[in-house]
């Protein structure tokens, strides 16, 4: 709604003034800065001249000590202070051109004024009244703005609630330090305002939506009760938008007992990762730990020497094979018993039994030479009943092994002073021989100690191996965790077995495997992680969540996902024609085993125009439903071609419609890499710019670019282009969900272009 021409004056001379007072504290603590900059600097470059080293008798020793230490505490202190006033300085000239986004008047229940609260990225006060110029989205009054219309309202606090009457929501939109544009609000947070937002081009970077969170989106940012928060969004619902705004609320929040340290995202891939990397920072908060799942994989079986295969290559088997190859029916029947909950106890069981006998032991060696059998370690370990458990037995085996080892040391040192003696070519003196000696001895021993040190005396890939090997050993496991063994048991067991002797480990063995190298060597735990938020939850396993929540068994969860994009096998399990609904929450609670565990569905798409909206839902009719925000635009366009010359003229046609129409981002989606890499090649000549994304880049910028639909999870483009949509290309049920997530990426535009016949997941 609209506001008179006077107010509108007001608001613009107050953001004018507002905007000055910034400056001015920017130009002071600019200066604050340097002088602080300066200080740490002369401590640092005079710290030993201010201690006196004496190391004469013990109290000389001790003095000198407390003096560094008093030293060192002054230099820690001044590089705080100067952290603080740098971080100060940072987030005042983030805001300076747009101190804030929005304005609520609200009257507490009891008083009779009514409070003016300016809303913006981070707060600003007044140096010479104190008063509250600005306040931080995260502040608990601030949700008033984003939860409630004018009337009756309730917001939070640490210590109560407090109620009273929501009397004005007004945004603005600021620019350069000029008022472009102010209205009043009503219900939500207004179309307006999101009209402004969503027509715009997709960017090569994702931002923050500070100034269009939505109620229910509010709700998922703030929610602080739960140990467990599953977040089932629709395709463009915000949902990684969402999780990234939730770390800076909990950042915000606890900011003296919580850190960037104490978090940790999983995004889908590389790509998405520097996609969303700006939205912390712009928040003015540090980047937390962000990994892919796959990263963390490999860098735990690291020292295997196998050949990890990554979600990805696990897809394109699935999407390239067929059911006349062995392999791959093998391979369909293998992932979902491996990337159960039932197939982690058949793990755990193994851990048991593992306790009392079965750990395969590697010799130790210096070249042909055995210095430690296999045997000793195993009857070193398994010498004596231990309570223990595996993990500190093997730390102890450890601590047997270096002593051992520094005997063996000392003893080879011996030996090569005593031939360096003998032998006249070692010419020197007596000292000389025996640091040479030294030298040698410690050389060809290091490498041992290491592998003591690292537990690379354990052969855990060889224990896993025996899982597939000895049907007896995997059916007394199974027993045990109160699950009988799969029909297609001869060759889950014959395809995994052979797979692991030729040193390829595939996607769905690495997780138990890393699971098992926990249990045995007693890296199981990380007990930093207080929070662990997942992106894209639903190409998850149950095997998966399991294994998290073992991982950091004191961290809350929050997992974001939707369930209509589970494009990986496990994920298209439930349901016969990969379209019918899937209720992954109930498992995920179970599998999480936390009461206090809380679903939130997300149905509102933001991303698409409502035509691209309706126009994807037609493909999984009964899916989780998806409502479109109430942006027009275009119909999709169905191209057809009647053969391959025909079908790359109309993709390149397509392309260089949208790109002279304005949109700076146009995404040419294929169902495989070999088909992008055809594609690729191609195009090239029609489209001379076309840039090819792969799972191993890390980041894109504006332009037309050509990529397997899998890789574009997460991102969104101002105009998306289907390769081939022909039924040849998309028919089977495991494609259903790849499509609707092919569809979904655009913003503006959608061109779907096929050969001969149309998929029939467009009816």
């Amino acid at each position: 709604m609209a506001i008179e021409q006077e107010e509108r004056e007001r608001e613009a001379q107050r953001v004018s003034s507002v905007r000055t007072q910034i400056k001015e504290r920017i130009i002071d603590l600019g200066e604050t800065v340097d002088q602080r900059r300066t200080e740490v600097t002369a401590i640092g470059r005079s710290f030993w001249d201010d201690i006196s080293v004496n190391a004469d008798n013990a109290d000389d020793v001790i003095e000198t000590a407390a003096s560094m230490a008093q030293q060192e505490h002054v230099l820690q202190g001044q590089k705080r202070s100067f952290q603080v006033a740098q971080d100060a300085l940072y987030k005042l000239q983030r805001v300076v051109d747009a101190p804030y986004f929005s304005r609520i008047d609200f009257q507490e229940r009891g008083e009779y004024e009514r409070e003016k609260i300016y809303i913006g990225l981070t707060s600003f006060i007044d140096a010479k009244t104190d008063e509250i110029l600005i306040y931080d989205w995260r502040a608990p009054i601030a949700s008033l703005f984003y939860d409630y219309p004018p009337g009756p309202a309730t917001y939070r606090t640490p210590e109560m609630d407090v109620s009273g009457e929501l009397l004005l929501k007004r945004q603005y939109i600021i620019k350069a330090g000029e008022l472009q544009d102010v209205f009043d609000t009503g219900i939500t947070i207004g179309d307006e305002m999101l009209q402004k937002m969503l027509s715009r081009s997709a960017d090569e970077k994702m931002h923050s939506i500070v100034t269009t969170i939505q109620r229910e989106q509010n709700q998922i940012i703030r929610d602080d009760r739960h140990k467990v928060l599953v977040v089932q969004g629709a395709a463009g619902s915000g949902k990684t938008s969402v999780a990234l705004q939730r770390i800076a609320y909990l950042l915000y929040k606890y900011r003296t007992t919580l850190s960037a340290d104490n978090m940790i995202l999983f995004s889908p891939n590389s790509l998405f990762s520097d996609y969303v990397s700006h939205v912390l920072p712009e928040l003015g908060e540090a980047s937390m730990q962000q990994t892919t799942f796959q990263d963390y994989l490999t860098h735990k079986l690291s020292d295997t020497g196998l050949a990890l295969e990554d979600p990805y290559d696990q897809l394109e088997f699935i999407l390239t094979g067929t059911e006349q190859d062995p392999a791959y029916k093998a391979r369909l029947q293998s992932i979902p018993y491996k990337t159960s909950a039932a197939f982690l106890n058949v793990i755990e069981a193994y851990g048991e039994k593992l306790k009392h006998d079965g750990i395969r032991f590697l010799d130790l060696s210096v070249g042909k030479k055995v210095l430690i059998t296999a045997e000793e370690l195993s009857e070193r370990f398994y010498g004596k009943a231990s309570i223990l458990a595996l993990g500190e037995r093997m730390e102890q085996l450890s601590e047997w092994m270096l002593e051992k080892l520094d005997v063996i040391q000392a003893d080879a040192q011996k030996r090569f002073y005593r031939k360096m003696v003998r032998e006249p070519k070692y010419m020197g003196t007596e000292p000389e021989m025996k640091k040479m000696s030294k030298i040698k001895a410690h050389k060809a021993i290091a490498p041992l100690k290491e592998k003591a040190r690292n537990l690379a005396y354990v052969d855990v890939l060889g224990m896993y191996r025996e899982l597939y090997t000895d049907r007896e050993l995997h059916q007394e496991l199974i027993a045990q965790a109160g699950q009988q063994l799969p029909d297609a048991w001869e060759s889950i067991s014959a395809f995994t077995a052979t797979a692991l002797e030729q040193g390829i480990l595939h996607y769905e063995d690495a997780t138990p495997l890393v699971y098992l190298k926990g249990l045995v060597e007693g890296q199981l735990r990380v007990g930093t992680i207080r929070y662990c938020l997942v992106d894209e939850a639903q190409d998850y396993s149950p095997f998966h969540y399991a294994y998290l929540k073992k991982l950091f068994p004191r961290a809350r969860f929050t997992l974001l996902g939707d369930w209509n994009q589970g494009i990986f096998t496990h994920a298209n399990a439930a349901s016969e024609d990969g379209a019918g609904p899937k209720n992954e929450y109930s498992s995920i609670s179970e599998l999480m085993k936390e009461e206090e565990t809380e679903t939130i569905r997300l149905v509102k798409s933001y991303r698409s125009t409502r035509e691209i909206v309706l126009f994807a839902s037609r493909v999984l009719p009964f899916g989780e439903p998806i409502e479109p925000f109430s942006r027009s635009g275009e119909e999709p366009r169905l191209l057809r071609a009647a053969n391959e010359t025909e079908l790359r003229r109309l993709v390149a046609d397509a392309a260089l419609t949208r790109q002279s129409g304005g949109a700076s981002s146009v995404a040419i989606l294929c169902k495989t890499a070999r088909e992008t890499e055809a594609a690729h090649a191609a195009l090239k000549p029609l489209l001379p710019g076309l840039t090819r994304i792969t799972k191993e880049t890390l980041h894109y910028e504006a332009g037309v670019m050509i990529m397997p639909a899998y890789l574009a999870k997460g991102l969104e483009f101002d105009a998306v282009i289907l390769y081939d949509a022909g039924e040849a290309v998309y028919a089977e049920a495991k494609e259903r969900k790849l499509f609707y997530t092919a569809c979904t990426r655009a913003l503006h535009h959608l061109d779907v272009c096929y050969l001969g016949e149309l998929t029939p997941f467009l009816p």
